[in-house]
């Protein structure tokens, strides 16, 4: 089954809408969610990891709008920012980043307490149903593969997965690093991001291979970037199948 989903020209915070045009930013994120939460009968879609060809083609942007239009239905969402190399979500929340995931890995044994604050910011909209939580990349580490591909993170998504209702994964590019693998590899399934304007479509093309050749269940395509959303043009269609 085709599946397409067009961002706004710059990925902007899907709480907004484009003045002067009918078509709801906020709507594209639910339709997002819609399509993550049917895209498997069978196995439940509770981790998802979004990334992208190479930087800058708007994954992060899609990760933190998806993160809120999901906290407006799930009681309790978490947004994760595992690009270890060049994080974003904190400023994207005005928050810091001393503190994070690299330290939570490094100091995590068994059991989490997502209400700790020093790990775990916490955002509530007046709109929303549920809570949105944030861990930040963190610390710098000298070896981020390494971290991503410890039993330790698999475990600690694993407890995760007890305490939220829905997690977002920000997640390095396929092309820059090889970050990538070991974080889709534990999550239920993976967006891939494309800029209408940067992405080389070869470049795309061997990150999706590349992906499905280590197991990866990519969901589908997220088209950014675009000039006009209601412009079917601009369309980007991905095929499950192929």
């Amino acid at each position: 089954m085709s599946r397409r989903i067009v961002v706004d020209k710059n990925t902007k915070s899907a709480s907004k809408s484009r003045r002067g045009n009918q078509f709801d930013y906020s709507e594209i994120y639910r339709q997002l969610r819609t399509n993550i939460e049917f895209s498997s009968i069978e196995n439940k879609v509770q981790v998802v990891n979004v990334t992208s060809t190479t930087p800058n083609e708007g994954k992060s942007s899609v990760s933190s709008n998806l993160a809120i239009i999901c906290s407006d239905k799930y009681e309790k969402v978490l947004l994760i920012d595992c690009d270890l190399r060049k994080p974003v979500q904190h400023k994207f929340f005005n928050t810091t980043n001393k503190v994070g995931l690299s330290n939570l890995l490094l100091s995590y044994k068994d059991k989490i307490d997502i209400e700790d604050e020093t790990y775990f910011k916490r955002y509530k909209k007046d709109t929303s149903a549920g809570k949105l939580y944030l861990l930040t990349s963190g610390s710098k580490v000298p070896n981020p593969q390494e971290l991503l591909s410890s039993k330790r993170f698999k475990r600690l998504i694993e407890e995760l997965k007890k305490e939220f209702g829905f997690i977002i994964i920000d997640c390095p590019p396929i092309s820059a690093v090889s970050d990538a693998i070991p974080v889709a590899s534990v999550s239920d399934g993976t967006l891939f991001v494309c800029s209408a304007k940067d992405t080389n479509k070869k470049e795309a093309k061997d990150a999706l291979v590349q992906l499905k050749r280590n197991g990866v269940n990519v969901l589908g395509c997220v088209l950014t970037k675009v000039e006009d959303p209601s412009n079917k043009q601009y369309g980007y269609y991905y095929n499950k199948g192929e």
